[in-house]
């Protein structure tokens, strides 16, 4: 079959290949091993596409532990090398003074009661000032580079159809641009599957689309793969296909009119995700003289 599509980038034996291509996240599920990990993992990268609430703990955690060291260091270096230090305090509240010094001169706030006077002390805090600036460079990359990372706002359906067609059976899915300013233009998407053959190896094809692109993505898209003579699935039962565990693997690009940039987006549905028999129900309904688009109808689907 001329829609036959042996480059996706994945092994043909399913031996060698554990569950599914692509993860419900866009992710592939693939994990390299072999080489050690600082080879392996960029920490920039991981900075730039870890959760939010886990990149502010990183930045609290990284300031505190800087902080903790050069309180350290002004301590091991005697209460001769500070002035302005109460060193009529028990131990906690001596280094209690010596971390605020610390945070005072890691960031050049410098509020002036403790300074440095011994000639070690003036070199350790020389240091924390520069220690101070290339962290604060770092961090404000890192900002910067979070805020401005293309990213698509879209949202897939958790399932995909099997419903009638044109007086035939099409395979369903739908997208959404969930953002009100991030709408994507020339939006096109690029399906294909992967099924398992009867000598246990994989085979993948590519799967035609009623429309595979759109020129502006401003209300819901349900991609249709009809069930004809070209498709895998054609003449097949509902117990045929789940023998073929498919997977449908998509990939989604357009151009984001905000971040000036192409942006891409990926989903794949197991067998399990299949609903044989049912339909999706209208997300947009007209409004007096506007268009509501309920994103919350999504996945929203009833049997036919």
């Amino acid at each position: 079959m001329e829609n036959v599509n042996q480059d996706t980038g994945f092994g043909e034996r399913s031996a060698d290949m554990g569950g599914r291509m692509v993860n419900k996240d866009g992710s592939f599920n693939i994990r390299r091993i072999g080489i050690h990990v600082h080879h392996r993992v960029s920490n920039y990268q991981n900075m730039l596409t870890m959760k939010r609430w886990r990149f502010l703990i990183v930045i609290l955690l990284v300031y505190l532990l800087i902080n903790a060291v050069f309180t350290a260091l002004y301590w091991l270096a005697g209460p001769e090398g500070l002035q302005g230090v109460d060193y009529q305090q028990d131990t906690w509240g001596q280094l209690k003074q010596l971390f605020f010094f610390s945070t005072q001169t890691l960031t050049t706030v410098g509020y002036g009661r403790i300074n440095p006077v011994s000639e070690l002390a003036n070199w350790i805090a020389a240091l924390e000032s520069l220690v101070g600036f290339l962290s604060l460079a770092i961090a404000t990359g890192l900002l910067y580079g979070r805020f401005s990372r293309p990213k698509a706002f879209i949202r897939f359906s958790n399932l995909i159809v099997y419903s009638q067609y044109k007086g035939g059976k099409a395979l369903m899915f739908r997208l959404v641009c969930y953002k009100d300013d991030h709408l994507l233009m020339n939006a096109e998407i690029k399906v294909n599957v992967r099924i398992l053959t009867p000598d246990n190896t994989y085979r993948f094809y590519n799967l035609r689309l009623e429309r595979n692109r759109v020129d502006s993505l401003v209300l819901n898209w349900t991609v249709v793969h009809p069930i004809d003579e070209d498709s895998p699935f054609y003449g097949l039962s509902q117990k045929e296909i789940v023998t073929l565990q498919p997977e449908i693997a998509a990939n989604l690009t357009g151009f984001d009119e905000v971040y000036s940039s192409t942006v891409v987006a990926r989903i794949s549905y197991t067998i399990q995700d299949f609903k044989f028999g049912f339909k999706f129900l209208p997300m947009y309904f007209s409004k007096s003289k506007r268009t509501d688009l309920d994103l919350a109808k999504l996945n929203l689907i009833d049997q036919e």
